[in-house]
């Protein structure tokens, strides 16, 4: 699989860490196309639902962190 990222890759493309990541892909997808042994695969085609994901996750954390701070 030519196109394949892992966990560590998207870490490295995206900056965030990697327990975010996994809680993204864990909550909101994509599953991954393949696996390596114990290591999840996606496909290069996979990034817009990755991003996505990921998206959903920072809003979710924005909206509980402030919604904490006005009580």
């Amino acid at each position: 699989m030519g196109d394949a990222l892992t966990l560590s890759d998207l870490r490295r493309m995206t900056g965030k860490p990697a327990h975010i990541i996994n809680y993204a892909l864990n909550r909101f997808g994509p599953q991954p196309a393949s696996r390596i042994g114990l290591t999840r695969v996606w496909r290069q085609s996979d990034l817009p639902a990755i991003a996505s994901a990921l998206e959903r996750t920072s809003a979710r954390s924005h909206r509980h962190v402030s919604g904490a701070a006005n009580r």
